[in-house]
């Protein structure tokens, strides 16, 4: 058995084993109240590229998130979760995006209500953003949001911060608006930057949503030549625009399943040469299954 195929195994055999940890927890439920784990699958059929080498372009990613604490006291809430997730890409015509780019992290969010009317949020996410190769001090990452809230009345918000998030395929500080609101029994709405969430209660286990995010990422590779070994940075921009569904299938298990539209995509990736190439994917269609267990 070839080296590459061991580590393939291994991924393999991680998503398997973090998928029974998530489907296990059930049984402790009641000390992580209000959070969920869960595991999915995401992936698009071969399209063509608007600009850039190649011939055809895909993605693929499976990502599992379970929670590990939860901690209330008066005015502050305090959660932390364990997250993976392993993208593929399938760059036609080229030696670029060849390896299996995995983020491991660590979501932590802490919120403080200040007086009746106003909320702090901060949420980080330490990480480590590898192809499986080596990892150094230049392989962490770190997600992070600080977020003002105001409240008003029948549970509607206004929010406003700053963000650092790799889906954005970058570092860069961007700005945090949004409004959300309960536009009707059943309906809540979510509208901002960089997210816009709409929900929509179809029956007591059928639930609906609306959804537009940034999802791409950063990693880091190395690439080895005939001369030498160079590490480089792997970077991929994308916005989801979105349609799905999540179905109460039994006891905490919800099964969910969503469909859209990949747009504004860019990447940028070194080839077998650490020739640096880039490209912009078509907007092409996307899906994601996966299934859930909330507390």
């Amino acid at each position: 058995m070839n080296s590459k195929m061991k580590v393939r195994m291994s991924k393999i055999t991680l998503a398997n084993v973090l998928l029974a940890l998530s489907l296990s927890m059930s049984s402790y439920g009641a000390t992580l109240v209000g959070q969920e784990a869960g595991i999915s699958f995401s992936g698009e059929s071969l399209g063509s590229l608007d600009s850039g080498p190649g011939a055809k372009f895909a993605s693929s990613q499976t990502a599992v998130t379970l929670p590990l604490e939860q901690q209330k006291r008066r005015n502050e809430s305090f959660k932390s979760y364990f997250h993976a997730d392993i993208t593929e890409f399938d760059w036609r015509g080229t030696t670029a995006a060849q390896s299996e780019y995995i983020w491991l992290s660590m979501p932590i969010a802490y919120q403080q209500n200040r007086g009746a009317n106003h909320q702090f949020i901060l949420e980080f996410e330490p990480g480590l953003m590898t192809d499986g190769g080596n990892i150094g001090a230049d392989h962490i990452g770190l997600n992070g949001s600080i977020i003002g809230r105001t409240l008003w009345a029948s549970g509607r918000y206004w929010q406003y911060g700053l963000t650092v998030d790799r889906s954005f395929g970058d570092y860069d500080v961007r700005p945090v608006l949004g409004l959300g609101w309960q536009a009707s029994k059943r309906t809540w709405v979510a509208l901002g930057f960089p997210e816009v969430n709409v929900k929509h209660t179809l029956s007591r286990g059928l639930q609906s949503y609306f959804v537009i995010k940034p999802a791409g990422g950063v990693w880091k590779e190395d690439i080895k030549t005939d001369t030498t070994t160079e590490e480089v940075s792997l970077q991929y921009s994308s916005w989801q625009l979105g349609l799905g569904v999540d179905f109460h299938w039994r006891e905490s298990l919800w099964l969910g399943a969503e469909f859209g539209q990949l747009r504004n995509r860019r990447i940028r990736a070194n080839d077998a040469t650490i020739a640096v190439l880039k490209g912009t994917p078509g907007q092409d269609r996307y899906w994601r299954i996966g299934a859930s267990l909330k507390f």
